[in-house]
């Protein structure tokens, strides 16, 4: 049986269609916006404001070793002493604002335009990389013991700090923040960054001496007056200048300010003395410019790995120490510094007897001419430019070049020589020519190619350019700079970015970062090989002889005394380790007198202290042989009185780039005979027009270059097999 028949529906009007999905569509997001209301108010609700003893947790960052294990040292115990905002004299609170948030007074806890700006450079990089933080979310991000990048952390910093602006007054939130931010030293709050930086309580700092902790409060590191003097100056005049602008300080008062003494910078607990506390503070730097705030460092249970080896580094502590024992003056600074050729680990670091006496980094600070160490950079560039290391110069002294008289250490006299004697016994007068030849631009070019980041000044066309083929040039390198530059040579042409800081994990084992060694091949390895070849004579022959490293094992490098004997350097490697040795003092003063030394050059000291130090690094490492010469290039001359040595009749024009002494020099004063590469029988001299143009690469051997000859035929030629030095250990660019 069936029921009655059911009636169909009316079907709906496009009317009432059109009006249906109308509301949808204006229901929908008035929804998703009450959601979001809702939500916001759940977490806004469930935030947690922070108080100051919740900033107070603090758990040391462990730096270790390569073997991740071994520790080096600590980074992170806590100094720290609350005060009112009543003892805070009103300028030095000024002068914080004017260094950090010159509205804060005025403005939301929260910086609108600034977070605008952080989320579209955010949107472009792919994670958060800038910050528009006033104070009160400074405040609310130091509470999470976090400066990780991300979204979520932002998020939460935003909310506090709404919640902070809305629940607490000006005075008090700012109270809270001097209280526990981090002002460098160990120092948190300001209090104890008064007692740390002047040895005095803050309600009797001067405006100078607030000016000088609010400036650190940026970058506390990167502001240490004691570590860098001049930027932490000109951030301390920026905030002097933020006080006038608010109508805080009056100009003239400003323009009078001087910027305050000090109290000597002291190590928390001693964590950081001997010279392992240069390693550990350059730790911390080299995390800060990787990302990793201070604050964080100190505060939140990291663990560094770093790329010092053990071994070495030990030997390097020994060979700092011992050689120069008890025998040195108070104002003689040292550096010694080790990297592992094609990765750029620094493997081994002395900077000092003690960081918290001293607390100046010579490795990474120090700016010291190079003297002679410079020659294999001319070297490299006349090798590029198709000049040969058999080609012949006029090793006399002195000689004038570019109106520039130009002498050999001691006045020493060379007569017709190639370029690995030249190279040997490092002649100035061989050297100047060369860089000229070669070209000064191709010179500073080969010097930064290697890894040599100082400016390098050849100066105007008259006379310009003769010192810096000797060395002489602007502020100097830093000895990083050089180890990094001799192991671009060990490893045959590639070269690789310095670096300390191999991993980071956080207190939860997670990895924060990985180092990405960065290694790009610069030079052809013809070129280097030859280069190589050239260098293995300073030590076999030359002006490095005590740099002889144990059980035959071969080396490679250059010395370097400047003019005035102010500074002195060997610089050296193997192909597993590069390293490199420096001596200079205070004030310029001469290496006179030193560890029972009368006058200190590349090839006496520091030679030995690279010598102890490789002996002991590369013990129980296999011997590694350097390639063979390849002979690049072409084989010129440009001696005093052109020869021809083969019946083709030939003749050599002298270089146009230099006016040489008129006058004919005579032979070598020191028996140094016939050259060990002496131009082989049937081949011609080049004369210069046939050479290539300077090129980045190595040149193919013309039609007049020699070829390269067999095994024992170079081992015939090498120079180890030359007449020796009656003076072998004075360096050729005093």
């Amino acid at each position: 049986m069936t029921g009655p028949p059911v009636a169909a529906r009316p079907a709906q009007s496009p009317i009432r269609r059109r009006r249906r999905a109308r509301r949808i569509l204006l229901l929908t997001p008035l929804a998703l916006l009450g959601l979001l209301i809702i939500l916001v108010g759940i977490v806004y609700a469930a935030t947690k404001v922070p108080n100051p003893s919740d900033v107070s947790t603090a758990q040391t960052t462990v730096v270790a070793y390569a073997d991740g294990t071994t520790e080096i040292g600590r980074l992170g115990s806590q100094n720290r002493t609350d005060v009112p905002l009543s003892r805070v004299p009103q300028q030095v609170r000024q002068a914080v604002l004017a260094a950090e948030d010159r509205n804060y007074y005025s403005e939301p806890g929260i910086s609108v335009p600034g977070i605008g700006r952080a989320v579209l450079a955010n949107l472009r990089g792919g994670s958060v990389q800038q910050g528009g933080s006033t104070i009160t979310q400074q405040y609310a991000k130091n509470a999470y013991l976090t400066q990780a990048r991300t979204f979520r952390r932002k998020i939460r910093e935003i909310f506090i700090a709404v919640k902070l602006d809305r629940t607490r007054s000006k005075d008090t939130v700012l109270e809270d923040y001097l209280n526990t931010i981090y002002f460098g030293r160990g120092a948190y709050g300001i209090e104890a960054a008064a007692q740390t930086y002047f040895a005095k309580s803050v309600d009797v700092l001067t405006v100078e001496q607030g000016a000088v902790l609010a400036a650190s409060i940026r970058s506390p590191s990167g502001y240490d007056p004691a570590l860098h003097p001049q930027a932490a100056r000109e951030r301390w005049r920026y905030v002097l200048d933020g006080m006038t602008k608010q109508g805080w300080l009056e100009p003239a008062r400003a323009a009078a300010a001087v910027y305050p003494t000090l109290a000597p910078r002291q190590a928390a607990a001693n964590q950081l003395t001997g010279p392992k506390g240069y390693l550990v503070r350059q730790v911390e730097d080299e995390l800060t410019a990787r990302g990793i705030a201070e604050d964080t460092v100190h505060r939140s249970g990291l663990r560094v790995t770093t790329t010092i080896d053990v071994a070495a580094q030990q030997a390097a502590v020994t060979a700092g120490d011992s050689v120069l024992g008890g025998n040195a003056p108070a104002d003689l600074r040292q550096a010694l510094v080790a990297i592992e050729p094609g990765t750029g680990r620094i493997r081994a670091e002395y900077a000092g007897k003690d960081y918290v006496t001293n607390p100046f980094n010579t490795v990474v600070q120090a700016d010291v001419q190079p003297g002679s160490s410079f020659k294999p950079y001319v070297l490299l560039a006349a090798l590029r430019a198709g000049i040969g290391v058999r080609s012949r110069y006029d090793g006399s002294s002195p000689q004038t070049f570019r109106g520039q008289q130009v002498t050999n250490f001691a006045d020493e006299q060379f007569g017709d020589i190639d370029l690995v004697t030249a190279t040997a016994h490092s002649v100035n007068t061989v050297y100047v020519p060369l860089a000229l030849d070669a070209g000064l631009d191709n010179v500073v070019r080969a010097a930064a190619d290697a890894g040599i980041t100082s400016p390098m000044d050849i100066g105007g066309a008259t006379g310009a350019g003769t010192s810096l083929a000797l060395g002489g040039f602007g502020r100097g390198v830093h000895p990083l700079d050089q180890a990094a530059a001799y192991a671009a040579f060990a490893a045959r042409g590639v070269a690789a970015a310095p670096y300390l800081v191999e991993k980071v994990t956080n207190a939860e084992g997670r990895t924060l970062y990985q180092a990405a060694p960065t290694a790009t091949p610069k030079f052809d390895r013809a070129v280097v090989d030859d280069a190589t070849f050239a260098m293995q004579s300073v030590v076999d022959d030359g002006t490095a002889t005590n740099a002889q490293l144990a059980g035959g094992r071969p080396a490679a490098g250059k010395t370097g005394t400047t003019s005035g004997n102010t500074a002195a350097w060997f610089c050296g490697y193997t192909p597993q380790l590069a390293a490199v040795s420096v001596l200079f003092r205070d004030g310029n003063a001469p290496l006179q007198g030193i560890a029972g030394v009368s006058e200190v050059t590349g090839g006496t000291l520091p030679a030995s202290i690279w010598k102890t130090f490789m002996d002991q690094a590369l013990q129980g490492q296999p011997v590694r042989r350097f390639a063979s010469p390849a002979y690049v290039g072409a084989t010129r001359y440009a001696g005093p009185s052109p020869t021809v040595t083969s019946s083709a009749t030939a003749s050599a024009t002298p270089s146009p780039a230099s006016t040489r002494s008129p006058t004919a020099r005579p032979a070598p004063s020191r028996s140094a005979g016939a050259s060990p590469l002496a131009t082989p029988s049937g081949t011609r001299s080049v004369p210069p027009s046939s050479l290539p143009p300077s090129s980045s690469g190595s040149a193919a051997p013309s039609a007049g270059a020699s070829t390269p000859p067999s095994a024992a035929a170079a081992a015939a030629q090498s120079p180890a097999f030359a007449p020796k030095s009656t003076n072998p250990l004075a360096d050729g660019s005093g």
